[in-house]
């Protein structure tokens, strides 16, 4: 029987308080994202009885409902209901946004502009692994072209970052994306990056600077667009609009290239050196960062947080060439597999087997985790203490044997590739064993406790 997804999309729209509640919407693998003029007005409880809904988030800035892999469909629905998607500018959108707290808006920032390349990431990076071992193994020759293409189509959405970035922040910042598209590219122009090498003095404009590469980085041109958006809006208001087609780009850019290379570039290097040792001071001892992200990464994720830490991740990765919270992180994933598992063996509930069934399938398949969280780990936080404890065994492993990721991937069969090539790859199966096995034991112990009572 075909699914009515028009009438789940007008239902949730409904319950959300109706299109005037609603400024956007946009959604992930498995989940529709909504911003809310008032969070208040949602029925969390209708919306959750709702066939067709698996769940509900209200983290990170976005009321988030979760409907598995029909996701598409349900949101096409919702524009053709009136609701505008991602890229829609809605007049009445800036007092909300300035209602909602610093922290909030800074999450609902980093989700819009870095998760439509998430899925390029994780792609590049099963890429890179690939044919690292192809190379390894002799069977690709790493100097040859039909290496170098493949290498190019893993590695330029690292290099060309700021590109990609400067279009998801001008959406967001609602100024002209491609315009801040052009910009993100001028700092990354072969003959500017060879003469911008972080640490090096040079001058411009008669003025001796430290300089800061932008290659990779993600911190500049976020400054960077969230400075020309307001510039932009100045020009306009005292620029003819006869003019402005022409002017307002040029002005745009012929400030901000020179401005972000002399002050935005060196002080969000300070920042990202700053945020970077934070970060990475949680490994000075690796056994304790990686028991730490095992178990809690997963927990970052279902309060959606995980937006404000990849950035760092792949900063991370990208200066030194491995990482370990990543590889730890991941461990997460696997004890959620874990966590469903012991469900589908140990229930006596039909319904909660199906639900544990599929939700291990495509979290073994493609390390979607949402239908997991939201189906069975939410549902009673004894499933969530079963999350933690295989996380945790499995990054005690990564970390008591310093087993780093060198690859950004997902989790999952589809992802493995990009693994093979972790020098201890043994050892990460080994993590990935254990914490199925132990989230999978508790979480069977668990549910016949549960279903006991």
């Amino acid at each position: 029987m075909a699914k009515d997804y028009k009438n789940l999309a007008e239902t949730i729209v409904s319950d959300l308080g109706g299109l005037e509640n609603i400024d956007q919407v946009i959604h992930c693998a498995t989940r529709l994202r909504f911003q809310l003029k008032d969070a208040k007005k949602a029925e969390t409880e209708e919306i959750k009885k709702i066939p067709g809904v698996l769940g509900v988030q209200n983290s990170g800035g976005q009321y988030q409902v979760l409907i598995g892999t029909d996701v598409g469909e349900v949101f096409d629905e919702v524009v053709k209901a009136g609701v505008a998607d991602g890229g829609t500018d809605f007049s009445d959108a800036e007092e909300p946004e300035a209602k909602k707290s610093l922290i909030d808006r800074f999450m609902t920032m980093i989700s819009e502009v870095m998760s439509p390349y998430i899925p390029i990431l994780a792609t590049a990076g099963i890429i890179g692994g690939i044919i690292s071992l192809l190379a390894s193994m002799g069977v690709m020759n790493s100097e040859g072209l039909t290496y170098q293409a493949f290498y190019a189509a893993a590695n330029s959405v690292f290099y060309f970052f700021p590109i990609l970035l400067g279009f998801t922040a001008g959406k967001h910042f609602k100024c002209n994306p491609y315009v801040s598209a052009v910009l993100g590219a001028s700092l990354v122009y072969p003959n500017l990056a060879n003469m911008i090498v972080s640490g090096t003095q040079v001058q411009m404009f008669g003025i001796n600077f430290t300089a800061a590469s932008f290659s990779g980085t993600f911190i500049p041109i976020l400054l960077a667009v969230w400075v020309m958006s307001h510039l932009e809006k100045g020009l306009k208001k005292v620029l003819p609009q006869v003019v402005q087609f022409t002017f307002v780009p040029l002005l745009c850019l012929a400030i901000m290239v020179p401005l972000t290379i002399m002050v935005i570039g060196p002080i969000s290097g300070v920042l990202a050196t700053a945020i970077s040792a934070a970060y990475k001071a949680l490994f000075i001892y690796p056994l304790i960062g990686c028991v730490l992200f095992g178990a809690f990464f997963i927990v970052i994720i279902m309060l959606g947080l995980h937006w404000s830490v990849i950035p760092i991740q792949l900063a991370v990765l990208a200066e030194q060439g491995y990482e370990y919270g990543l590889s730890a992180g991941g461990m997460g994933n696997y004890a959620l597999l874990g966590v469903c598992l012991g469900v589908l063996f140990a229930s006596k509930n039909a319904k909660k087997r199906q639900v544990a069934g599929s939700a291990a399938f495509v979290d073994a398949l493609s390390g979607i985790t949402e239908p997991g969280l939201y189906g069975i780990v939410m549902t009673n936080k004894r499933y969530l203490i079963s999350l933690i404890v295989g996380g945790a065994a499995g990054g005690l492993i990564i970390g008591l044997f310093d087993v780093p990721t060198i690859q950004f991937a997902f989790s999952g069969i589809l992802s493995f590739g990009a693994y093979l090539t972790i020098p201890k790859f043994p050892i990460y199966i080994t993590a990935i064993v254990v914490s199925i096995a132990v989230s999978c034991a508790v979480s069977m112990l668990t549910t016949k406790r549960i279903e006991a009572k």
